[in-house]
């Protein structure tokens, strides 16, 4: 019997679309932080909410399971515009200058991997989410 995989689900999945970081353990629980406040702003997208929860348990997992000062953390690239969305929301906060040296140093990627992760950009906000929850 075949099995009907879905293709951007496997394209997105796939190894090139990662990056891993390391990532101070204080940088992580302030960028958590934010993720929290901007899931409780309830004027956000259905795609942008399921990016901002993944990304938050994420960065959850990766803290907990070590005890280290650094964390490592294996992120999708396509969760790289939501890091961006969050820091220009926070862009005035000085509380949260974890998360702009996070897309600062994130830019270089978004740059880099323009072309591929506007083809997410263009995706329906259902696909996208599916996406988002399987990666």
């Amino acid at each position: 019997m075949t099995t009907v995989t879905d293709f951007y689900q496997f394209k997105y999945s796939r190894s090139f679309y990662y990056v891993d970081l390391f990532i101070n353990r204080a940088a992580v629980i302030n960028i958590e932080e934010a993720l929290d406040e901007r899931l409780s702003n309830l004027t956000i997208t259905k795609d942008a909410t399921c990016a901002y929860m993944r990304l938050k348990e994420l960065f959850q997992q990766s803290r907990v399971s070590t005890h280290n000062q650094y964390v490592g953390v294996r992120m999708n690239k396509c969760y790289l515009k939501y890091i961006k969305s969050l820091n220009y929301y926070f862009l005035s906060r000085s509380d949260y200058m974890a998360l702009r040296t996070l897309n600062e140093y994130l830019q270089m990627y978004f740059e880099k991997e323009q072309e591929k992760l506007s083809d997410f950009s263009t995706l329906n906000e259902d696909i996208k989410v599916r996406v988002l929850s399987s990666i």
